[in-house]
């Protein structure tokens, strides 16, 4: 091999380093910008999971609330009243 020959390996070795690194560089930062993009709508997710958990509890607590008023009232009425009758506990 010439003088010449190994400069010329040297300056492509140079360049292909050069072209490494930026790739690189730029492969980790869109590996970046991906993980922050991924991890935004997580947490917004959760957010969206715990708003609708929330009401859900909401709903099903006036569900409750509705339901022992309802039967409060049934209890009222001559006719049903003697099936919501508390029994005695015989001793």
């Amino acid at each position: 091999m010439t003088h010449v020959s190994v400069l010329i390996y040297m300056e492509l070795l140079i360049f292909s380093q050069i072209i490494f690194n930026f790739t690189a560089t730029f492969v980790l930062l869109l590996a970046g910008i991906l993980i922050i993009v991924i991890g935004y709508d997580i947490l917004k997710a959760i957010g969206m999971v715990k708003k609708a958990a929330r009401n859900v509890n909401e709903k099903s607590n006036m569900l409750y609330e509705r339901l022992d008023d309802s039967l409060a009232n049934l209890s009222i009425l001559p006719f049903i009243s003697r099936f919501f009758k508390k029994k005695k506990k015989e001793e």
